[in-house]
Formats: structure tokens, C-alpha cells, sequence
């Protein structure tokens, strides 16, 4: 492990820490803790001036696992407590229907305010349960792994920079940037398109997959910027993106190029590079072909079948109802939620490859491939987690990927000009303001669920429940 073998270079470091200009604030230099509230970036600046012990960095390890337990017991509470009101409402109905056949317009009226207001309980309790089973994770997942990389990225750095400066640098693996799309990757890309069909038309068939998004302006630029990317890699077959409507922050790729893209993750991205970088990302399980290596005889219904299990047991900690129905087909979740991840390549040795290549690929088509670990750092560092969760279950955050991604960029040859961000992008994530207005405005037209809604409360739009 990384981890293990670099720790033996931090053993000698000093006890007393050492302030760059950055940190010249105060008398102090801030707590190891505060020190992971800061960015991915802004940290490989800082680590070389830090000197910590292995004692801090193990007691500073310790009260975050303190702190995570704490803010689990907290939100369990709270857990308890919209349980608790849950039960309140239902006797409320209960009492209601106790009260006579037939409802008056007084009746009538109080059922509808218990209606609303259960759905508006049910959501935010899906919400908590979410944010501690999958969110509070992966939050302190992100900050134990800044700890670790003050500690180990001063030695990886002098690791590289020392391959660099003696020839070796393409010695590792995929070290070969100057022949992406010459180089032979993983043989095979062809045979993975049928694969990726049959998962296609069985997940339609089964109503998993969102709607599309039909407005040309969005797709067209979606799938230009795909295009120019996958010119750009080791990709042997076509490419076919599409661009599904739905807020889930996600993207993800089938076997034999097929690139699914949520206009959740177009909103969440600040910069035309952020994006890049998670389309590049996916575009490496391609070509290196995770998805199909993992698959193996695994039939795309079976998979579905024991994702909606698995999912069932996410969004309702195991009581499956119309909330569930709601969240899996048109809420924050889609595919990147419950598909099996078998489906989709993800494991830890294709994850690192796939951030490998990601960046690599990225840095080819000209964009800043920090991209990527700016959004990655952004979603695990914000609070609430339920649009962004998926995107850690089908990109799990582990402390070697975030060092692989890091050191391929410090490996990759310095480029002129890379590009952070666009026009296009920005007028893209205005066209999809101006859709979702138009959408909410609709929504009463638009098709939904056989399933009956609430009227006038919408289950997935808790601003506007209990007016």
C-alpha cells in the first residue's frame, strides 16, 4: 500500500510545525483538522511546508473518527425525531378516519394538510438517513484522506519529480501519454458494444432509465465536448453520449461506449474543466474496458433486481413505498444509484486506472485536468450530500485514487493554455436554469409515475410542500 510504504519517509519528521506565507495568519499554524476543511489543491501547495509528527497525525486521525461518530449519533437523533412526527401524523389520520364515513369540507382540509405534511416528513427523513448512511462517510473518508496526503505527498513529490529528472518518468504504468490513441490499451473495446446494447434495452424495459433531455442546445455541446474528449483518448469504438434528464449528480459509462450524462452533474460543475474532467473519467472505463471485465456472465436483469433491493434499503432503510418509487425514477437518484457496480467497472484498482487515464486524457484534449479533483473534493466537502450521493457510490472515495490522480497530473508533461472554463459551458448551465423553470411550470403536464401523486404536494420538491 501507498500509505504503508511512504509513512517509513515521514518518520523522521519534526514535532514542531513551520508556517509558509499562506499560513503567516496568526501565532499558530492551524490544527491538522482545520488544515482538511481546505482544497485538494490549496494542500499540495501547503504540504511541503508542514511539519507534523506521526503522533499528531495519528491523534489528529483519531478525533475525526470522534467527530464522525458524533455527528452520526446527531443526525440519528434527528432521525428519531421525524420518525416520531411521522407517527403523529398517521395517528392523526387514523383518528380522522375514526371520526365519521365521510369527510366534510373541515375534514377534508385537515386530511389534505396531514398528507402534505407526511410528505414533506417522509422526504426530509430520506434526506437524513442518506446523509448518514452514504453522505457523513464519505465527508470524513475526504478529510482522512487530506490528513494523509500532508503526510505522505512531500515524499510522492520528490518521488516523481527524482523520475522525472533521471528519464523514467514513462516507465510507469501508462507512462506513454505522447501515444494515447496509438497505444494499445486493453484489447477487445468492439465486443463490449453488444454488451452495453443488451444493458441498455433491458434497463428500458425495466423503466430505469430517466428521460432524456431534447433541448439541442444542451446536447449538442454535451456531446461535442465528449466527442473532442474521446478524439482525444484510447477509444476504438463510437462513442454515443446521452444527456438524461435528471437531477442526480452523476455520469456513467456501459460497456462498448455508451456515456450516460445527468443534467444534475452539467448544474453542479463550476467550470467547463470540472465537467471534462468526469466525462474523461468515464471514457477511461471504456476503453480500458472495466465494465465488461467485471460483468462476465452477470445477467443486466439479475443486476437490476438486487440494485433495487439494495436501493430500497438506501432511501427507506428498508420499507419500500411510493417515496422509493419517486426517488429511483424521476428524484435526485437514478442508474449511478442503483445499478450494481459490477455493471459499471467500479473497483478499486479500475477507479485508480480510470482517474489515471481520466487525467490523462483530459490534459490531452486541453483542459486543466485538476478538473476533476475539484469537483471530486467540492461534492465530498459539502453538507447534505442527497443530489451528490450517488456519485460516491459509483466514484468511491479512497485516499490512493485521490494520490494516483495527483501524481499522474504532476507526471503529465506542463501544456500552455490548458483550459479551466468556457462561454459555452456557462451559457449551457444558463439554458438549464431556464429549462427547469419552464419544467416547474409544467410539472402538472408533465407524465409521471401510474402512481397517485398528493396534490398539491410535489414528494420531490420539499420547498414548495405544505403551502
Amino acid at each position: 500500500m501507498l500509505r504503508k510504504t511512504l509513512a517509513l519517509a515521514t518518520s523522521a519528521l519534526l514535532i514542531w510545525t513551520q508556517s509558509g506565507p499562506a499560513l503567516a495568519q496568526g501565532a499558530h499554524s492551524p490544527e491538522l483538522e482545520q488544515l482538511t476543511q481546505r482544497s485538494y489543491l490549496e494542500l499540495l501547495d501547503l504540504a511541503p511546508q508542514l511539519r507534523f509528527s506521526l503522533g499528531q497525525f495519528e491523534a489528529a486521525h483519531d478525533r475525526l473518527k470522534d467527530q464522525e461518530k458524533a455527528e452520526k449519533k446527531r443526525l440519528k437523533k434527528e432521525e428519531k425525531r421525524l420518525e416520531d412526527r411521522i407517527d403523529e401524523q398517521r395517528d392523526l389520520l387514523r383518528g380522522l378516519n375514526r371520526r365519521a364515513s365521510r369527510d366534510d369540507s373541515a375534514s377534508a382540509e385537515q386530511r389534505r394538510e396531514v398528507h402534505c405534511s407526511l410528505a414533506k416528513l417522509e422526504d426530509e427523513l430520506r434526506r437524513k438517513r442518506i446523509e448518514r448512511k452514504q453522505g457523513l462517510p464519505v465527508a470524513f473518508d475526504n478529510r482522512q484522506a487530506k490528513l494523509d496526503l500532508i503526510q505522505l505527498w512531500p515524499a510522492k513529490k520528490r518521488e516523481i519529480d527524482a523520475a522525472v529528472d533521471s528519464g523514467q518518468a514513462r516507465m510507469r504504468p501508462h507512462g506513454d501519454v505522447e501515444d494515447i490513441g496509438i497505444r494499445l490499451l486493453r484489447e477487445g473495446q468492439e465486443k463490449d458494444i453488444k454488451k452495453g446494447q443488451r444493458a441498455i434495452r433491458e434497463l428500458k424495459a425495466y423503466g430505469m432509465i430517466p428521460p432524456e433531455v431534447k433541448d439541442e442546445q444542451v446536447v449538442g455541446y454535451v456531446r461535442g465536448l465528449a466527442q473532442l474528449i474521446g478524439s482525444k483518448s484510447d477509444l476504438k469504438v463510437p462513442l454515443q453520449v446521452t444527456v438524461l434528464d435528471s437531477l442526480e449528480v452523476n455520469a456513467f459509462a456501459l460497456p462498448g461506449g455508451f456515456v450516460f450524462v445527468n443534467r444534475g452533474l452539467i448544474e453542479k460543475a463550476e467550470s467547463e474543466s470540472e465537467l471534462a474532467g468526469v466525462i474523461a473519467h468515464e471514457i477511461a472505463h471504456v476503453t480500458a474496458r472495466h465494465g465488461a471485465r467485471l460483468m462476465k456472465k452477470a445477467t443486466v436483469a439479475g443486476v437490476i433486481f438486487q440494485a433495487a433491493q439494495v436501493a430500497s434499503v438506501v432511501f427507506t432503510g428498508g420499507t419500500v413505498g411510493v417515496g422509493t418509487y419517486y426517488a429511483l425514477q424521476y428524484g435526485f437518484f437514478g442508474l449511478g444509484m442503483v445499478l450494481n457496480l459490477k455493471l459499471l467497472g467500479v473497483s478499486r484498482e479500475y477507479e485508480e486506472e480510470a482517474d489515471q487515464l481520466g487525467a490523462q486524457y483530459a490534459w490531452n484534449a486541453g483542459f486543466d485536468p485538476r478538473g476533476f479533483i475539484t469537483f471530486f473534493d467540492k461534492l465530498a466537502s459539502e453538507k447534505g450530500y442527497v443530489q451528490s450521493a450517488s456519485f460516491f457510490r459509483t466514484h468511491p472515495p479512497f485516499f490512493e485514487r485521490i494520490v494516483s490522480t495527483i501524481s499522474e497530473i504532476t507526471y503529465l508533461p506542463e501544456k500552455e493554455d490548458l483550459r479551466i472554463d468556457s462561454l459555452e459551458f456557462q451559457k449551457v448551465k444558463e439554458r438549464l436554469k431556464h429549462l427547469a423553470q419552464e419544467r416547474k411550470k409544467n410539472a402538472q403536464e408533465s407524465k409521471g409515475p401510474t402512481l397517485r401523486r398528493l396534490p398539491p404536494c410535489d414528494p420531490l420538491d420539499a420547498a414548495n410542500l405544505c403551502r
